[in-house]
């Protein structure tokens, strides 16, 4: 999914919760924000929950078995620092690419918007866009003078 986004962004139906925005893929996937941290993965198999090197499953059978060769392997990283600097001298890609941290960073956003707006929102990720044009200045906000955009 590092190429894409959430197509429906939906907030919780409690005007107050500051959990439970749910954000809907293309193909099905779901992303349920629970916080404060880590994350839990539910799916045909079992439950993984992984929070900042803590990995536990259930059944524990899941994280005992190892990969096989034809699974996905993520990336080995000495850490985000190192890595950038070893790219810099192979001229690799980072484990995490510009395009990966802006995507993390935009669904972070519309998790926020949907909550702030209390209103399911509709994105297309590929054009960076809301589908509905009414959400647009959902991506902007008033400036204060001195500082504005130059006018094109």
């Amino acid at each position: 999914m590092d190429q894409s986004g959430p197509v429906r962004i939906i907030p919780p139906e409690d005007p107050k919760a500051t959990q439970g925005v749910r954000f809907i893929y293309d193909n099905g996937v779901q992303l349920v924000h629970g916080g404060p941290s880590g994350c839990v993965f539910h799916g045909e198999n079992g439950t993984l929950h992984i929070d900042r090197g803590r990995l536990v499953s259930d059944p524990v059978e899941i994280v005992q078995t190892p990969l096989g060769a034809d699974d996905v392997h993520l990336q080995k990283s000495p850490g985000h620092h190192r890595n950038w600097l070893d790219c810099i001298r192979s001229r690799d890609a980072p484990v995490a690419e510009v395009e990966k941290g802006a995507r993390t960073a935009t669904l972070i956003h519309l998790g926020n918007l949907a909550y702030w707006n209390r209103t399911t929102l509709q994105w297309n990720p590929q054009r960076w866009r809301f589908v509905d044009a009414a959400h647009s200045h959902l991506l902007d906000r008033e400036r204060r003078d001195p500082w504005q955009l130059p006018t094109v």
